[in-house]
């Protein structure tokens, strides 16, 4: 089977174990109040107790004062990613997006802003580091190794996400055959990212990159595990999970809510499992907690699944994973 789970060893003595569900907060897609503070903060603030083992904030919102300085934090996840602000700072939305409103891009975001951002960090928070990824900015794969490994020599404090991007502006998909001949390559990040939207047009396009990918690190002996950006859905993930990824973060939980393996409209949860007389913003509070509850659930079944890969382990859509993972073994030559 494709799918797996590693054992991270954060510098500070930490261990991680995947497959890791990590629920992401971003100012992207959501508004900002008249203090300058994006609703995202709320979110945090609501469910930050119950966030004990990782969540992704964005340095690009560190610095801009969108949510309160890590410094402030009262609790904290096990492990905090912190993503560079290239989602922030390009025009490409994820695929859950339900608002797509023009976002006030900061042009002058750069590497040195981020490291800025991050040599601020707590050295009590155990974090992970992705590289930074302008939205604007490509360059041929080599390059971004090489850069890469210079920032993040910057920080050994810390776990080394880095996050693969097209190498042309004209380019939608990252290459996977430039990261099939580089693979041995990668082998000086902890983490290997990819987001969702680039890594192919079609479901099965994408489960297929990430199962080359993959295969490609095993062979090349680089036990990396592959964090795909932008996927936190109940279904998408478990496909990524069966095709060799391990770390998944999105917005689909703070913009959704999840209910019988699917992502509903937060107000029909509300009718359905709260009731059509409470407030909404109870509601909203309630659709924040059932998502944690139900990922942290998730992220269980996918565990034991990998003990006897045993479908019957997903509590939804078990027949439509198998079927999928055999179209997957289908396009790959064989079964995996």
């Amino acid at each position: 089977m494709l799918a797996r789970s590693s054992k991270l060893r954060h510098p500070s003595g930490i261990v991680l174990e995947t497959p890791l569900l990590v629920p992401s907060f971003s100012s992207k897609g959501f508004p900002v109040e008249k203090g300058g503070r994006s609703q995202v903060s709320l979110a945090l603030k609501i469910t930050s107790e119950a966030l004990t083992e990782s969540m992704l904030i964005s340095a690009f919102d560190i610095h801009h004062k969108y949510i309160p300085h890590p410094k402030k934090f009262t609790v904290a996840p096990q492990i905090t990613f912190v993503d560079s602000g290239g989602y922030e700072t390009s025009q490409a939305f994820d695929f859950s997006a339900v608002s797509r409103n023009p976002f006030p891009i900061d042009q002058e975001w750069n590497e040195l802003k981020l490291a800025a951002t991050l040599d601020t960090w707590p050295e009590r928070l155990p974090a992970a580091f992705v590289n930074f990824d302008h939205g604007s900015v490509r360059k041929p794969l080599k390059n971004q190794v090489d850069d890469a490994r210079r920032f993040f020599a910057r920080y050994p404090k810390h776990l080394s996400v880095f996050i693969m991007k097209p190498e042309t502006k004209r380019q939608q998909y990252v290459q996977v055959p430039s990261i099939l001949g580089r693979a041995r390559e990668l082998r000086h990040f902890d983490i290997i990212g990819i987001t969702e939207k680039e890594l192919g047009n079609s479901i099965l396009e994408r489960m297929e990159n990430v199962a080359r990918i993959r295969q490609a690190l095993t062979q090349a002996s680089v036990e990396a595990p592959i964090h795909v950006f932008g996927s936190l859905d109940p279904l998408t993930s478990c496909l990524y999970f069966l095709a060799g990824a391990e770390i998944f973060d999105g917005l689909t939980w703070l913009r959704y809510t999840y209910l019988g393996g699917a992502s509903v409209y937060t107000h029909e949860f509300g009718a359905l499992n709260v009731g059509i007389h409470e407030r909404d913003a109870l509601v909203r509070d309630m659709a924040l907690m059932n998502n944690l509850f139900y990922l942290r659930r998730l992220q269980h079944e996918m565990r034991a699944f990998l003990l006897e890969f045993n479908f019957g382990q997903f509590s939804h859509h078990a027949d439509l994973l198998e079927r999928s993972y055999d179209s997957l073994c289908a396009t790959l030559g064989g079964r995996q």
